[in-house]
């Protein structure tokens, strides 16, 4: 577990991050969830701006980050 967000400048567009832990391309989703019954978290990005992705888990908000990490 990684215990703070991926921060990336994404373009405005639909976006699908990983929600398995298995990408090699992290956060986004390579189709590595594949068999295991998880989904990629897919999201609309409005427009280019830099976001900060979950990687602890534990986000109320994903796959965007909302702080929680700083409690573990």
């Amino acid at each position: 577990m990684r215990k703070k967000p991926y921060v990336v400048q994404e373009s405005k567009g639909r976006k699908a991050y990983c929600a398995c832990g298995h990408s090699r391309s992290l956060p986004h989703c390579d189709g590595s969830h594949r068999g295991t019954g998880i989904s990629p978290l897919v999201v609309e990005i409005p427009e280019d701006r830099q976001v900060a992705i979950c990687a602890c888990g534990n986000s109320g908000n994903r796959p965007f980050c909302d702080g929680s990490h700083k409690s573990l």
